[in-house]
């Protein structure tokens, strides 16, 4: 039996096809831990009975009085308390990761020995000044502005506040987010250069249909129909501090159909990667290495890197393809709406914020279309050739031009007159 953990407390078996969660019942009388396992068919089921059961321990089984903050705690107390005992109970690993790393390496070093209401809105605007000195991006001193918001707003609700200081802090601007991706002439070198490598597969899924660098990791032969041509997206695999995390799609418009019945360049290779694969097994991951086994999703964005510096390419990530995709897509008149839901975002909204740099072409070219489909055709033009049009001047509100009778003459009180 091969069972892997993929985060805490929950385990999958790629043999038997199961998810092991595990649940703590706290400790006996002699100071053991009390704990059971169950077994799920998926990680929707298995991640939700978790969190239920973690949330209904918590009601059951409250914390020593002792351990709970109080008004007189530091602000690395109150912490390390909101992100075990709220934070960790429903957001995702990333976010509960991306936290931890937060107040591990920046937050606390600095402000982790203040009291909670010794906390000013001058001390901590000073601290994002401080993390951007240090060489922080604007968009990372962020998300320290989100996190101290959000925890302190929390203690803010629970009285130990009476006001959240961060509500008087001004984060910094963010910076414009900068996209890069290839044309297709750049795209179909680099097919030329991982053709027949394990790369091929992953660069393809990624130019032809957009798919994000955890899809691809994610993806399993049963989500895969060379027959109908349909390829499905309900699994993603990512990595988090080295290590791996088998989870589902972020939101519900990431889990998605797509066609692939016109792509045969892509189906060749994907029937190349049918015919080479180890079992019959329709768990199996699409993408796997030289020895079987799949691929760490940041080893991709290694050998990708790897792959365009020695091949004198510009630089591009996983992510990039995925812009490349629509950046084509885009040049050939494909609407916002049908790019959006083939990239699975949440909503044209979020494609058009994210690619508004691609799409002023469209907006600058709609006018023409229009103008194309409403002008007078070449026939129509000699038929009205003769007449002639009068139009007044916004500024003189003078007649302009004249040869009809009856046109407005705005030029005195009383001389107004009608077609």
């Amino acid at each position: 039996m091969s069972r892997k953990t993929i985060i805490p407390n929950l385990a999958y078996d790629d043999q038997r096809h199961l998810y092991y969660a595990v649940f703590s019942e706290g400790s006996d009388e002699n100071g053991r831990r009390r704990r059971h396992v169950r077994t799920y068919r998926t990680f929707g089921e298995a991640e939700a009975a978790l969190r239920k059961g973690k949330a209904v321990r918590r009601t059951v089984t409250l914390p020593h009085e002792a351990a709970l903050p109080d008004k007189d705690c530091t602000l690395g107390q109150w912490l390390s308390w909101w992100l075990e005992e709220d934070v960790a109970v429903d957001r995702a690993a990333s976010t509960i990761y991306a936290y931890r790393n937060m107040a591990r390496c920046h937050i606390l070093p600095a402000l982790g020995t203040i009291q909670l209401r010794r906390l000013t809105p001058m001390r901590l605007q000073t601290y994002l000044y401080d993390q951007l000195d240090e060489g922080l991006s604007p968009n990372t001193v962020t998300k320290h502005y989100v996190l101290l918001f959000t925890a302190l707003r929390k203690a803010t609700t629970l009285e130990l506040l009476d006001a959240n200081p961060m509500e008087r802090v001004t984060p910094p601007k963010k910076e414009a987010a900068k996209y890069v991706f290839y044309s297709p002439e750049q795209l179909r070198r680099l097919f030329s250069i991982v053709e027949g490598t394990m790369m091929e597969l992953a660069v393809k899924l990624a130019a032809y249909l957009g798919l994000r660098r955890s899809e691809i990791c994610g993806l399993r032969w049963n989500c895969v129909d060379l027959t109908r041509g349909v390829i499905i997206i309900r699994e993603v695999r990512t990595e988090i501090g080295g290590r791996e995390v088998i989870k589902a799609p972020k939101t519900s418009s990431s889990v998605r159909r797509l066609g692939i019945s016109g792509l045969q360049d892509l189906q060749a290779v994907l029937r190349r990667a049918w015919e080479h694969r180890r079992s019959n097994d329709p768990q199996e991951y699409v993408l796997l290495r030289a020895d079987g086994k799949p691929p760490m999703p940041d080893s991709l964005t290694n050998m990708l890197q790897a792959i365009v510096e020695e091949n004198h390419l510009p630089k591009i990530t996983m992510h990039g393809l995925r812009h490349s995709f629509a950046s084509v897509a885009n040049s050939q008149g494909v609407p916002m709406h049908d790019i959006s839901r083939t990239l699975g975002h949440s909503s044209i909204a979020v494609t058009s914020g994210i690619y508004t740099h691609l799409f002023d072409e469209t907006q600058t070219a709609a006018p023409r279309f229009v103008a194309e489909a409403i002008e007078p055709t070449p026939e129509e033009q000699k038929k009205s050739g003769s007449k002639k049009f009068s139009a007044l001047c916004p500024y003189s509100c003078k007649r302009v031009s004249s040869g009809q009778p009856g046109c407005w003459d705005l030029r005195g009180p009383g001389k107004e007159k009608t077609f």
